[in-house]
């Protein structure tokens, strides 16, 4: 008997510990995006550096990719035209409305991931660019990578290529069965590993996408991001309830094809209730229903980067969404959203 209770204690006093240390990654997670960015309307941003240029630039859904340049995170950031201001070579209906950019600097060269689709459709497409220096007309589009058709288990679209010690990796997915890896090689756009391959977050209908793998130096974990919940849309009537919005979650791993685990121990995989992942950052202040989300091993300052798209709370519902950028500390193990 006394053996039980102490085991229950025990359970208890960790289950206590475990929900304050997320209570904690909530509260500290409640930072506002750094400032004099938020007129920039932007969806799924991506982000990387051109030290040549001694620019960043953003890339974003919607159009043929529009670019953002600035020579400061703060700002203030300059739209200069599309990457693929021709559309898409993948032959879509929606190679001129293209979504969810992921950006990387791969053999010398930047790497452009992308998707055509439409909402809701699995008939979609995974695409890759490349370009000596991210200028608009410089790209040069490879095409397609990866395909989805109604009935898969995934969707191909929400890309994120990771150059792992096993080579390079792409992410993808977007509610169905959920979020998914394939190896890349020996080139950016040639498929090594059969699709839908590993598995790595969400489950059956659970409103999980754009997954995103990332290492930052400081630490021995891989961290699986994605977003989940509901994303407001432009001319959306309504909101979706409360909770149920979009918000960033992540889990962990030693390596970076998964298995990735939140902080509680469970798979992002599993079909649990509370959903399985650690928040990262959710809804607060003004910033509503964050996601899309892209990190970013900033050169310039040396600190682990976040940008989002987030839509103000005080705007018109069916408003715009905005450019959000913060920093990561990932001192504690797990990442938490810092000014």
């Amino acid at each position: 008997m006394r053996i039980t209770i102490i085991g229950s204690l025990l359970g208890l006093l960790t289950t206590t510990f475990a929900v304050v240390g997320a209570l904690c990654i909530v509260v500290q997670s409640l930072k506002e995006p750094i400032h004099e960015i938020d007129t920039v309307e932007v969806r799924d941003p991506a982000i990387w550096y051109n030290p040549s240029l001694a620019k960043y630039f953003v890339f974003s859904t919607n159009g043929q990719i529009p670019i953002w340049t600035s020579s400061a995170l703060t700002g203030p950031w300059t739209n200069i035209g599309s990457a693929l201001s021709s559309c898409s070579i993948i032959d879509s209906s929606g190679s001129c409305n293209i979504w969810a950019p992921d950006i990387n600097f791969i053999d010398g060269l930047y790497t452009l991931y992308y998707a055509v689709s439409a909402l809701g459709s699995q008939n979609s497409a995974i695409g890759v660019a490349t370009s000596p220096s991210m200028m608009p007309g410089t790209w040069t589009d490879l095409g397609e990578v990866i395909s989805s058709v109604t009935g898969d288990v995934f969707n191909a679209i929400d890309p994120n290529i990771i150059d792992d010690t096993v080579g390079l990796q792409l992410t993808f997915g977007s509610y169905w069965d959920g979020i998914y890896q394939v190896g890349l090689w020996p080139g950016v756009n040639d498929q090594a590993s059969a699709t839908p391959g590993t598995h790595l977050a969400g489950y059956s209908g659970r409103p999980a996408e754009a997954g995103f793998v990332y290492k930052p130096a400081s630490q021995p974990y891989y961290y699986g991001f994605f977003s989940d919940g509901i994303t407001p849309l432009i001319g959306a009537t309504s909101r979706p309830a409360a909770g149920a919005e979009y918000k960033v979650l992540v889990g962990r791993g030693a390596v970076g094809q998964g298995p990735f685990y939140d902080e509680l121990g469970n798979d992002i995989t599993l079909n649990l209730t509370p959903a399985t992942g650690t928040l990262v950052l959710g809804s607060h202040d003004n910033v509503y229903a964050p996601g899309g989300q892209s990190i970013f091993a900033d050169p310039v300052s040396g600190r682990d980067v976040i940008v989002y798209h987030y839509v103000k709370l005080s705007d018109p519902i069916g408003g715009p969404s905005y450019l959000g950028i913060n920093y990561l500390d990932f001192s504690s193990g797990w990442p938490v959203v810092v000014s």
